[in-house]
């Protein structure tokens, strides 16, 4: 990310190493990347889930399976 800054991140909730709700939370804390939108993508429908992740600075979320036109309009709305 230091590298290329992204118009949008698509983060799976589901990481090998720490969950993409803390890699946002992590995101947003850092100044440069404050600004770039986040849409968390799991398998997990639960509410608990979707306030998590919108409390730790998610922009929107998806759930798996999704259809294409679901994601891209998604996408759009941030870009």
């Amino acid at each position: 990310l230091r590298k290329c800054q992204p118009d949008l991140v698509l983060m799976d909730i589901n990481l090998p190493d720490i969950d993409g709700v803390e890699v946002t939370r992590r995101l947003k804390l850092a100044e440069q990347f404050a600004g770039i939108p986040v849409i968390m993508i799991t398998g997990q429908s639960g509410k608990d889930m979707v306030i998590e992740s919108l409390n730790a600075g998610a922009a929107d979320f998806v759930v798996k399976p999704f259809d294409k036109p679901t994601l891209l309009g998604k996408v759009r709305k941030f870009l």
